[in-house]
This record gives structure tokens, sequence and C-alpha cells, in this order.
């Protein structure tokens, strides 16, 4: 059965094979002994430029005559040991491996390294059975082949390969995995192969800080939310002043991470406040469609406004001409926002028609629940790109939210005001309330919520001021209690753990981002904390020791706590500040969380997720991650992939990183670093001791300490791939060959 899975998964090779059908047995006797070899012509695989050398290129044949002896009779060896290939000239014996063989029918599948395979043209080789007079001093692989696996279509693999943490990495590195999914997952961390495990615990070594207050001379105080775009994190400005409702500002703060965190050289701000002449000041979260970052309105200091700002991230920073802005003329607060990958829901906040005779600084406003739709393939500044629908109509509880996630499919909603949460399918009309669902979760102990964070399977509902946590399980009825867990988190591990603004999730750990908590009365301690809470995703959600704290409020010798959400890089969280709760003013000082530290070295991936940080939006797709010694360097695709087979190829060369999907080069970045050598193991299908799994099939599996060349990596994926014929349903079958 093992045989007839691989022969299924090699019908899609795109490599045509011209076979003689001339009978064996008329062929007379080989150089070895045995009947004569037969043709077979490869078609072209190369697309330049130039030839490619010491290639292995797979082969699918079904020629009954490989399976009959010279004198009649079945063949017994399902090894195939007695048959070989050969340049044309009969002499020349090629490496080989072959990797399934039915004696009954001829069915054979084998790796051949072919010396030269030129570009454009057609090779031709000869197959022969016998055994070789001579035979290869090498193997099928080169010796840049760190790890070659092949896996015969096997589903959700769970694979660690010992040793393979003893393997250095320099300044190269080749992560290539042939893949399968039955569905498209546009959001959740989906690892194909990877050497990458998070930290084990929370120490001082964890966290470091910057103080980017003053950046390039502007007031760089008090941001919701940050995003990252795969090179750059953007902190979203909201105001100046602690206590003046007027200090709005559009400070937006940039940091490259790929320079160093402590250089005031790595950060940048500019001031957006009067893009296209509108005040664009105050901004609550910001979400990335793969070119652009759109901020998400909030309020102008004396009223709630609607206008989105955008800024180009291929066009220079400073400059005037890359941002945009509209107003989409709804007055009503919009907290954070979700993205599907292709339209952008703005969290309904408060209403701003209920702010008649008071100000701000008075008091917010009713709570909204008109969500805000933008078409990111429509016209930003034209009306038809926006769409409203108050869903209130689903609930009239449904009023005030206050950051959103996505599941690939459903789009969730984190209670502010009510507790109560709130669905929306993306695949059905927008405008209809049957399209959406609204779930009383206050029985269950949900109160105000600030962010929603996925990891692949829950919901964490991200508990704002108290200590009640939260997630619903996604494979389960969105309005059923028992698909809910509920977990009391104060005093972990001897801390305050109440009071959290937005939280990441690393693959393995789903760590809360700590703001205020409620302060019991009498008590006059700080409201203000630095206490991150971290889940082990691999544990029990009731049980205390799934969960574990650390206090990260002296980190650098700086005052390290009030921080409303963020953005995490792969490796690092970037937390937004606030307020520090001592100080008589707002701060600037940015917290950042390493997940790994030297643990990891690089990670391929299916998918990924982008509404990691609390309050910010992507949706990535497939992408590649590297650890350098000059931090993590990452590349994404930002469109989800189809439902099918994929080649997927992550290349490094120490000057660039680059993503290959299907032999085509999807996105590249610049960046540069020696890859962090460490004891991980390499993974296939999953990190070391992480949550996230991937659930289809990878049948092949290559890492290189090379950079391949674009040429490699199409005639990669053309021996593996035939695009429009996919076998479905193909069963799991484990069988590994090193």
């Amino acid at each position: 059965m093992i045989k007839r899975i691989a022969w299924l998964i090699c019908l899609i090779f795109p490599l045509f094979f011209m076979v003689s059908l001339i009978p064996w047995s008329d062929r007379g006797l080989s150089a070895g002994g045995g009947p004569a070899p037969m043709k077979i012509t490869l078609e072209p695989l190369n697309p330049g430029p130039g030839p490619l050398l010491d290639f292995p290129v797979c082969i699918a044949l079904r020629i009954p005559e490989l399976g009959a002896p010279p004198g009649g009779g079945p063949v017994l060896r399902e090894e195939a040991d007695n048959i070989y290939f050969t340049l044309p000239d009969d002499l020349t014996v090629l490496a080989s491996k072959i990797t399934s063989f039915d004696p009954r029918t001829g069915e054979l599948t084998a790796w051949v390294r072919m010396p030269v395979v030129p570009e454009g043209k057609s090779t031709d080789i000869h197959v022969h059975r016998g055994r070789p007079g001579s035979p290869p001093s090498v193997g099928v692989w080169d010796e840049h082949n760190m790890v070659v696996k092949h896996l015969d279509g096997l589903r959700a693999p769970d694979i660690e390969l010992p040793r393979t943490g003893a393997i250095v990495f320099d300044q190269a590195i080749t992560v290539e995995a042939w893949a399968y999914a039955d569905e498209s997952r546009a959001e959740a961390v989906l690892p194909l192969v990877s050497k990458w495990a998070p930290r084990e615990s929370m120490t001082a070594e964890t966290f470091s800080a910057y103080d980017a207050g003053h950046t390039d001379g502007l007031d760089c105080f008090m941001y919701y939310g940050a995003v990252f775009d795969g090179r750059y994190v953007y902190f979203c400005p909201i105001r100046s002043k602690l206590r003046d409702r007027l200090s709005v500002h559009g400070h937006v703060l940039r940091y490259d991470t790929h320079r160093d965190f402590y250089s005031p050289q790595s950060w940048q701000a500019y001031d957006a406040g009067s893009t296209d002449g509108l005040k664009t000041v105050c901004y609550y979260g910001a979400v990335f469609d793969g070119r652009y970052v759109f901020f998400t309105p909030r309020d102008e200091g004396t009223g709630y406004h609607s206008r989105v700002l955008r800024l180009d991230t291929t066009q220079a920073f400073k400059e005037r001409e890359s941002w945009r802005a509209f107003d989409a003329n709804l007055p009503h607060s919009k907290q954070s926002g979700a993205f599907d990958g292709r339209y952008i829901y703005f969290c309904p906040g408060y209403d701003g028609t209920t702010l008649t005779g008071k100000t701000l600084a008075e008091g917010e406003g009713e709570g909204s629940g008109k969500v805000l739709r933008l078409d990111t393939e429509g016209d930003f500044k034209s009306p038809s790109a926006y769409r409203v629908f108050d869903v209130k109509a689903v609930s009239p509880d449904a009023v005030c939210f206050d950051g959103a996630a996505f599941d690939g499919r459903y789009v969730y909603f984190a209670p502010l005001q009510r507790g109560g949460a709130l669905r929306y399918d993306t695949k059905a009309d927008f405008s209809s309330p049957s399209s959406w669902e609204f779930f009383d979760a206050r029985p269950l102990g949900m109160k105000a919520c600030v962010g929603v964070v996925f990891d692949g399977r829950h919901m964490y509902y991200v508990a704002y001021g108290h200590s009640t946590m939260l997630r619903f399980d996604t494979r389960l009825p969105f309005r059923d209690a028992a698909s809910w867990g509920t977990y009391e988190a104060a005093n972990t591990g001897g801390l305050d753990t109440g009071g959290f603004d937005g939280a990441f999730f690393d693959g393995r750990f789903v760590v809360f981002v700590p703001w205020i908590r409620t302060v019991p009365p009498g008590e006059t301690k700080n409201r203000v904390h630095a206490n991150f809470l971290r889940y082990d995703t691999q544990g029990l959600f009731t049980s205390p020791k799934s969960w574990d704290s650390h206090n990260a409020e002296r980190t650098d010798g700086l005052v390290s706590r009030g921080y409303n959400g963020g953005a995490f890089d792969g490796r690092f969280f970037y937390g937004a500040p606030m307020y520090d709760g001592e100080s008589q003013d707002l701060h600037g000082r940015i917290l950042r969380y390493d997940s790994t530290g030297k643990n990891a070295t690089f990670i391929l991936r299916w998918s990924d997720v982008g509404h990691n940080g609390g309050l910010c939006a992507a949706v990535p797709g497939p992408n590649f991650l590297v650890n350098t010694e000059n931090g993590a360097l990452s590349i994404a695709a930002h469109k989800a992939l189809s439902p099918g087979w994929h080649h997927l190829a992550g290349v490094y060369d120490g000057k660039s990183i680059r993503l290959y999907i299907d032999g085509v080069l999807a996105c590249e970045r610049e960046g540069s670093g020696s890859l962090v050598t460490n004891a991980v193991d390499i993974e296939i299908g999953r990190i070391q001791n992480g949550a996230a799994r991937f659930p289809g099939i990878i049948s092949e599996v290559r890492v290189s300490d090379v950079a391949r060349s674009g040429a490699w990596i199409a005639a990669s994926y053309r021996t593996l791939a035939r695009p429009g014929v996919i076998p479905q349903g193909i069963p799991g079958h484990a069988r590994t060959e090193d």
C-alpha cells in the first residue's frame, strides 16, 4: 500500500518520459550482463539561466518488464537492488535511490543524481536491470544537503530528527518542503520544517527596554498597539499628555528590526497629523495588507473621527506622498480591527452622536455597534470601498468592542463593555444579521476584554482590569457554553496577575501583556503593573501548572510598566508604551520580549498568525524566518495558499532572504547576519515542544547549508508537481528514509 501511495504522489510530477516499447527480452545484454537498457527522455526541467549541476531528479515509471527476470516468473525483491541508471553511454552509472518499487507491476519511483541538467533542453538516461559493473562514488544528494526526508504522504507529521541539533549553518541556508492541505488556512501557525524552540521560562534576560520618547525631536508618547510589516514595527499614536485629551498627535514611531534595538539610528518618527489636509491624529491599532499599513481612527480630542490613515510601505517613510487619508464620515471611535485578506473590519467603540453637551475629558460616549468595513481592493478614497453594519441588529448588547482576531473564516470581536462575544462569518453577507453570532458569556465570567489571540484552535480573550481568562474552542459551536473554558489567573507565581491589554502567541505560549489591574478597596498601590502572564498551550488550560508569570517593571534600568498591545516579529514582541503609573505624564519606553533567545535558527511555515499582539492585524500566509546574530529576519507572501499541493522554499544567503512558492519567487527582502547556532533539533510538521502542528501532508523535506539558486528551486518544484492534477484524500502512511 505504501508503494501505491508513493506512486499516486509521483503521478503528479511534470517529468514526462519517452520509454521505448520494445520488449526488454529482445534487446540483448547490457555491459553488466543483464538485458539491454531502456532509454528515458526527461523533458526540459531547468528554466535557467545556465545548467544545474548534480541535481536530484525524481523519476516515476511503470515498465512491466522491470518486474520480470529474463527466464520469466515474478521478482520478489522489493528493494529493487537489481535496477540502476546510467548516462546514454551505459558506462557512467548515476547515483540513485529507489523509494518505491512494485515488482508485480513494474511501478517504480526513484531519485537520480544528474551530473548536468541543461537549460531548457531534454535529457536522456538509461535504466538497466542487473548490477552495475562500477557503482557510483557519490550519493544522490550533494554534500550540501544536511537533511533529506521522503515521507511518502505522511499526514499531520510530528517528527523530531535526532542529532540534527549538531548541524551548523553559517551565512546560508535553503529549506524546502512539498506539502498538501485540504483547505486554505489563512490564519494559523502551521510549521513545515523548523529548528526553533520557544524559551521554557521567563527571566530578566527575556526582556529589554529602550526609551524612544524623543525620536527625531517629536514627542513619541502613548501608543495603542503596533503592527509588523516583515521588517519594520509601526507604533500607533494617541496623545502626548496624560490629562489633556486635546494633546492628540499623529507621531508614528517606526523601528527597524534588522538593526540594533538600543541604537537611536534604528528608530524614526514621522508626524502624519495633517495628511491630505485632514486632522489625522489618535489611532487605535493598525492593519497591514502586504503593502499598506492602515491606522484605525479613534478621536481628535473633542470627539471621535473616522479618518483612516494609510502608509505605502514601498515608499519612503518620511515622504508626504507615502501617506494618504480618507474620512469615512462615521463619527464613532474605532478600536483596532481584523483583516481577512481583503476586508478590514474596524471594531466599533463609542458613539460620537451621544456626546452632545460634553467633551471627551468628561467621559466617553455610549457604546456603538457600527462595524466599519474597508475593501482593500477598492479605491481607498472612494466611499464605495466602505460599508457599515450595525450589529445591534444581532443583539442590543452587541456594542463597544476592543480588538479582534481572525481564524481563517470567522472574525472574533473582544467585548469591552458588556461581556458578550461577537463573531462574523466572512463567507456570508456582511449586511445580514444571520451572518453574525452573539454569545452572552457573562455567566462564564467574561468581563471587559482588550484583544483576542488565536493559537490555531482556541481564541483567547484578554482580560482587561481583572484576572478571569476565557478561551473558545473554534472547532465547537460558538453559542454553546461547553465550547468555552474559564480560568482564574489571579496571583500566578505570587504576582498580581490581573489586567492585561493584548497578547501574543509564539507557537507554544500565549503571553498576556500587562496594563492595569483592579485595585482592592483600601489599597493604594499602583494600578499599572508589569506582571507578564504566560500560558503553556501544551498543558491543561485549567491547571495552575500551565501558567507562569514575571515582573518586568525594571528592565534595562528603566521604569517599564504600562503597555497597550504591540507587535510580534516572529522572535521578539514589542510592547506599545503608554503610562507607567508613577510619572506625571505618558512615556515612550518600548519593552521587548524575546520568545526564543538563541534557541532558534529557522522556520518555514505554510501560514502564520497575523493578528498577534492584541491590536494589530495581518494575513501573512506562507513565510520563512531565520534567526541571526542581528535578530530575526522574515519574509511572507501575505496571501493565503490555495488548498492542494505546494512547494515552499526559503532561502537565505547572508545578504537577503527569499521565499519561493511553487518554483516562483514570491518575495525577497534584504537582511544580513550569521545564523544563530544552537543544539535544537530539526522538526517536521511542528516546532520543538510547540502546540502548532501542520494538519496536512508533508511528502518531501530538504535542508541545505547553501543558498540554492532560483533555477534550482524552480527545477525542484517541477520535479515534484504537475499543476492541476491533485490527488484527493490521500491517506497518510508513515515511512521515512534518510
